[in-house]
């Protein structure tokens, strides 16, 4: 445990902890970083989300000084990286592993080598490479093709190839950037599976950035939103899921729900029900499994129209969400009042 001190506050760090601190940078008058704080604890699975542009992928490379900041701290174990010398930050490198939206393999080399390409590049000697490289390659689920050339593997191999090579120096921290945007939907969920069971097994603290909620959805702990450079809201995945506090953030998480861009889905249902009543319910784990809208239909006697409905599965346990429509004659204060009693967020969209 060490105890460093920022903006006048003791901070108690414990091991692997990140602690950005007021990091900001520009690229001339661009500042694509703009005064960002966040705590990434040990061994969790921290997700920073956005659009394009938003300055997540930034943030994310300053963590391993590829992108060095202009202003601000960030300390892991305590010590500030962005003061290291080059030496001492090549080493600490070493225990900070990164993996790209872009495989980066060499077409020449096997996926055995391709792995031990880092420890070659070390200087490290042919045959404990070779064995750290067998030992990355059964983490990811690779031992039976290790003398297979890129060209003849599949777009979720080659990640997974690109993943045993971060994990080749037995890091304690993984950076994704966008690992998963350009696979299929099934063969990202493989890869989001070997993300969970390296974080799981292995301990190793995971920072991802993504625009796709629904790999945060699926296997962060806790997640930053970013816009323009800030962030904007920050917390644990089920906690903002559940009740977003940000218009931004709140577009992000209904397009997972339906699967359609917020607004689009909206005129949808303003032209299919121009009259009446249109709900957005939020469940929480406690109630997402109870028949709550049955119970006070028939209570209130108001039939519900149930446009759209989704459970979600994070970390901690479901989400449900469901779109309903009420005809107009209906009261809307009472049906709001009778759910708000079973802990039911309810939304008039």
């Amino acid at each position: 445990m060490q105890v460093v001190l920022r903006g006048g506050f003791y901070l108690f760090m414990g091991v692997d902890m990140i602690e950005i601190w007021h990091v900001s940078k520009s690229y001339g008058n661009i500042k694509a970083v703009d005064d960002v704080s966040l705590t990434i604890r040990d061994a969790e699975i921290f997700g920073i989300v956005g659009y394009s542009g938003a300055g997540k992928s930034t943030l994310l490379r300053t963590i391993n000084q590829l992108e060095k900041v202009d202003e601000g701290e960030i300390c892991i174990d305590g010590v500030d990286v962005t003061k290291l010398s080059y030496d001492e930050l090549r080493t600490k490198r070493r225990k900070i592993g990164m993996i790209f939206q872009h495989f980066d393999l060499l077409w020449s080399k096997t996926v055995l080598d391709n792995i031990a390409f880092p420890l070659e590049l070390i200087k490290m000697n042919k045959k404990e490479r070779r064995e750290k490289a067998k030992e990355a390659a059964i983490k990811v689920g690779l031992e039976d093709k290790l003398a297979v050339y890129p060209n003849a593997l599949s777009g979720g191999q080659k990640q997974r190839v690109a993943i045993a090579r971060a994990l080749v120096f037995d890091p304690d921290i993984l950076l994704s950037d966008e690992a998963t945007s350009a696979l299929d939907p099934k063969t990202t969920d493989d890869i989001l599976e070997l993300l969970m069971k390296i974080n799981k097994e292995y301990k190793i603290t995971i920072v991802l950035i993504t625009h796709q909620m629904e790999v945060v959805q699926k296997i962060c702990h806790r997640l930053a939103v970013m816009a323009k450079g800030k962030v904007i809201e920050e917390g644990s995945v089920y906690d903002i899921f559940k009740d977003p506090q940000k218009d931004l953030t709140k577009k992000l998480i209904q397009t997972v729900d339906t699967g359609l861009d917020v607004e689009k889905m909206a005129g949808e249902l303003k032209i299919r029900y121009p009259e009446g009543h249109l709900l957005r319910l939020t469940f929480d784990s406690k109630s997402s499994g109870e028949p709550i809208l049955y119970e006070v239909g028939n209570k209130l006697h108001i039939p519900f129209n149930i446009v759209s409905a989704n459970i979600k599965n994070t970390q901690v346990g479901p989400l449900g969400v469901m779109y309903i429509h009420i005809e107009k004659r209906h009261d809307i204060g009472r049906i709001v009042e009778e759910l708000l009693k079973d802990d039911v967020k309810v939304e008039v969209i």
